[in-house]
């Protein structure tokens, strides 16, 4: 059967690879076998789960990505984790030459995981690179690979199975195909500009001097990864999409950002054929703040040729000027809100799909050198200062640091910090920039009755089944891009559907809302009893009616008719989300 590739899924600081993302390494891995035409079979972690497993008792060798060390929570996927990979180690043949690599692999190294296996390779560097060398040699080597084979294998990857048998390039629902939400991760760049002296806990500065991939490179592979039948992109690989080849990366502690290559990158990339979704990542506050009228150039282009709900992650990690110090940190305070301003003044007009085209998020780490209670008490000031000035941001990263070298977190403040931010910030700020009666486009359906996809919402295929609509129970969704906004519906929808939605409520990270349009002469007394303003009685009153028009052979004739003969007056969002048809 040749080579078997597992996709253990990614999750790196500047690499993403969690469904509906699939990740550039991975990709990397299959254009190695791609290139040199070896056969073999791709199987995510999730199918693995359910066990569709091809037969290995011919494999001629294994490769496992693995790429959270400590997997969060996701609503589509999960990456693997350390006992499953531990249990993959014993069950599959060990005839077969196998090849672990990814971040979740260092990482567990580092912390003293040495799994009893025979040829077994545990990879540090570049996995492909590494397979490519076994392929050519026999022999197991930490490899790196250059620049001609990245991009030689980045095209390759493009048409893998990695991408044409992933589950998500295609929805199925009732018989009929749709493209799905499958978000093809490209990678830019390499490294940081900060590599001299950046970020302790990242390890991307080690990686030396950045190696930027030049615009024809990356749209050339990304009009194949179209060809392949991807709709949605995002540019990733970025530690900072505004030093994309920038000017004295080498020379200037704060590089000059470079308007024309990222301006030529994405308006390239608009003009294929095919790209629905197209958004970004990273970005350091620090680059814009020191380079406003620069940095303004490469705003404005961002905002004209991405899509809407557009996220910059913003790293600040700590608002404590010793931790700064004592930690590497790319920006203080002040340089954060000079750079938030500047998104929120350009970013905050609404798109095609009901959502601002483009904010800042923001990222804290807890465990940082030089931390103190006092830390986080900085952090909520920050935030409230913020808060108080009416500046947005889209979410609030607040995760522990990894790695060796760090010290103790403070269990009590740190869970404090967290609800506070939950509370005061996410709360508030999500009833601003979603406001009550906003139409929100193009949301997919997901899972039922529960925030994370379980197996049956896969496997069985009521759960996609039209006659579903309107039954009890909840559904959540959320539209296609970084970071969206999770959308919960009390009744069920068909998942892999979409729909577009009136929002209803909030929650502290999320929102609930209805579908708009829905149909007075066919909706469900669940579908009614949803809408604010219709309770229960309500609900029953309409369908009531209902029944009754319909035994004399008629029906509602408008949103007045049917008010009218229950005597009620519709609420406003009522009136926003019903319709006669």
């Amino acid at each position: 059967m040749g080579w078997l590739v597992i996709d253990g899924y990614e999750d790196e600081p500047a690499a993403f690879g969690v469904p509906p993302y699939i990740g550039f390494h991975i990709r990397y891995v299959c254009g190695v076998l791609e290139s040199r035409n070896i056969d073999y079979d791709y199987v995510t972690i999730d199918d693995w789960r359910l066990g569709n497993r091809p037969d290995l008792s011919s494999c001629d060798g294994i490769v496992l990505l693995a790429g959270a060390i400590v997997p969060g929570k996701y609503l589509r996927g999960t990456p693997i984790s350390l006992r499953e990979t531990d249990n993959l180690l014993r069950t599959v043949p060990r005839h077969a030459p196998l090849i672990a690599g990814g971040w979740a692999i260092r990482g567990w190294r580092q912390q003293g995981w040495t799994p009893l296996r025979s040829n077994l390779f545990l990879c540090v560097q570049d996995t492909d690179a590494t397979l490519n060398h076994f392929l050519e040699s026999g022999e197991f080597k930490h490899q790196r690979r250059t620049t001609e084979q990245w991009n030689d294998w980045a095209n390759h990857g493009a048409l893998s199975k990695a991408v044409r048998q992933h589950p998500d390039l295609v929805s199925e629902q009732d018989g009929n195909s749709t493209p799905g939400p499958l978000t093809y991760e490209v990678e830019v760049y390499q490294g940081c500009v900060r590599y001299k002296q950046g970020c302790k806990f990242c390890i991307e500065p080690k990686k030396g001097v950045p190696i930027f991939r030049t615009p024809e490179q990356v749209i050339e592979e990304v009009k194949i990864a179209i060809e392949s039948g991807v709709t949605n992109v995002r540019l990733g690989g970025m530690t900072d999409v505004y030093t994309y080849m920038a000017e004295g990366v080498v020379e200037l502690e704060y590089p000059q950002p470079n308007p024309e290559p990222i301006a030529k990158l994405l308006h390239g990339l608009r003009d294929l054929d095919g790209l629905e979704i197209l958004h970004t990542d990273n970005a350091n506050p620090s680059i814009i703040a020191e380079n406003l009228e620069l940095a303004g150039e490469i705003t404005h282009t961002l905002v004209e040729t991405l899509s809407d709900g557009s996220v910059l992650s913003f790293g600040l990690e700590s608002a404590d000027p010793t931790v700064h110090e004592a930690n590497w940190l790319n920006c203080d305070t002040n340089q954060l809100k000079i750079a938030v301003r500047h998104i929120n003044e350009h970013g905050r007009k609404r798109g095609a799909r009901g959502l601002p085209q483009l904010l800042p998020g923001l990222n804290f780490i807890a465990g940082l050198n030089g931390e103190t209670s006092k830390t986080y008490q900085m952090n909520q000031q920050l935030l409230q200062e913020m808060k108080n000035e009416g500046l947005w941001l889209r979410r609030i990263n607040i995760r522990q640091v990894e790695g060796e070298g760090f010290q103790e977190i403070p269990e009590v403040e740190f869970r404090q910090f967290k609800k506070w931010v939950r509370d005061e910030i996410d709360g508030p700020l999500l009833e601003e920039m979603f406001p009550l009666g906003q139409r929100l486009n193009a949301i997919r359906w997901e899972s039922h009755d529960d925030r994370i996809r379980l197996p049956h919402n896969i496997t069985d295929e009521s759960h996609r089944s039209e006659s579903c609509r309107g039954n009890s129970g909840v559904t959540f969704g959320r539209q296609v891009g970084a970071y969206p906004i999770l959308v919960g519906v009390p009744y069920h929808i068909p998942l892999e559907s979409i729909s577009d939605v009136i929002i209803t409520g909030h929650g502290k990270r999320s929102i609930s809302a209805v579908e708009a349009k829905l149909n007075l002469n066919t909706a469900s007394q669940k579908q009614f009893q949803a809408i604010p303003g219709i309770g229960e009685k309500t609900a029953w009153n309409l369908i009531s009616e209902r029944v009754k028009r319909n035994h004399r052979g008629t029906s509602f004739s408008s949103l007045e008719d049917a008010f009218e003969s229950i005597d009620l007056v519709p609420s406003e969002l009522a009136l926003k989300i019903l319709e006669v048809q």
